[in-house]
């Protein structure tokens, strides 16, 4: 039996659309919630996307709170850490 292979989704931290998949080999995949720099079709720049999992500790609703909230810089990087954004905000009791 081969190597498997699993796509993972990635969104862009400027637009907040969806990135071109990157195919990773099982066993080789980052974290969940990695940023990576790629292309934007809608931005027609790079810029940072986050990488979201299907069934992982970090999926596409994650991003949209920490896109609708305003987690990314300027330069488009995590102002904070996931974990330690999401604990503010519920400390806020915005979540």
């Amino acid at each position: 039996m081969g190597k498997m292979i699993v796509g993972h989704e990635f969104y862009c931290c400027k637009c907040g659309m969806k990135g071109i998949p990157v195919v990773r080999q099982k066993g080789k995949e980052r974290e969940p919630g990695h940023l990576k720099k790629l292309f934007c079709l809608t931005c027609n720049a790079e810029i940072n996307h986050v990488e979201c999992i299907a069934g992982s500790k970090y999926q596409y609703e994650d991003f949209l709170l920490e896109f609708s909230q305003g987690n990314f810089d300027s330069n488009f990087n995590r102002i904070l850490p996931y974990g330690v954004f999401k604990d503010s905000l519920r400390k806020e009791g915005k979540i």
